[in-house]
């Protein structure tokens, strides 16, 4: 059997999709309930993770200013 190729908006929608079988766009309203919630909750646990990160960076090794921004980036994407 021939695997299709699955595009994704993000590397959230990626996680969604893969490890819990949560599609984004469908018609089901059901469906597209469960996927808002679940994109919400990655969303929040995604910052809140960069945060602590950020937090435990600045207190723990010399950076500049620059260089949390720049991690903040790389993280988000």
């Amino acid at each position: 059997m021939d695997s299709i190729e699955m595009q994704f908006r993000d590397k959230i929608d990626e996680y969604l999709y893969k490890e819990h079988h949560i599609l984004g766009g469908c018609c089901s309203s059901i469906e597209s309930m469960k996927y808002a919630v679940a994109r919400e909750v990655a969303e929040k646990l995604t910052d809140a993770f960069i945060e602590k990160a950020t937090s435990y960076i600045q207190q723990h090794w010399i950076w500049n200013t620059k260089m949390i921004e720049d991690f903040k980036k790389y993280m988000k994407e």
